[in-house]
């Protein structure tokens, strides 16, 4: 298993996990190694499936676990499609939000972040400050749109 999982993601990931005081099971590693392997983000479904072709017995319950997890530590970014489905990826190292077509479902990151300069604003008007904040947009690629 450990020669499967050898590149830098997995050895982040192994790094993060012993300062989280959390373990690096197997089912974690093959996680981390799907979505880095992939360029595309993924559903909870094709996860599983890359998943089982080197752990067949892991379940679907063990995999959602897994995903909010890793979305709750940084490490793996969740997309929200308009039908209420979700596809994840490897967290980009720098912060961005998504850009999401509803015909091909197509997802664009853009390092621009609308919400930066509201964040003062909001601290001065209303004393409310922003600690996190989720950001996409939907509509329609420029393929889609030809």
């Amino acid at each position: 298993m450990k020669e499967k999982f050898s590149c830098s993601h997995e050895q982040n990931a192994k790094k993060l996990f012993r300062n989280e005081g959390l373990k690096s099971t197997p089912q974690r590693m093959a996680v981390i190694h799907v979505l880095h392997s992939s360029e595309k983000y993924l559903s909870i479904n094709e996860i599983l499936d890359s998943v089982k072709e080197f752990l067949p017995k892991t379940g679907l319950a063990t995999i959602y676990r897994t995903l909010e997890m890793f979305v709750e530590l940084g490490l793996v970014t969740r997309v929200h499609f308009p039908d209420g489905c979700h596809s994840y990826t490897i967290s980009p190292k720098d912060h961005s939000h998504q850009m999401v077509c509803t015909k091909c479902d197509t997802v664009i990151n853009f390092p621009d972040c609308p919400i930066e300069g509201l964040n003062e604003t909001l601290m001065k008007q209303k004393g409310f400050k922003i600690n996190n904040h989720f950001v996409q947009l939907f509509g329609e690629c420029e393929d889609c749109r030809i």
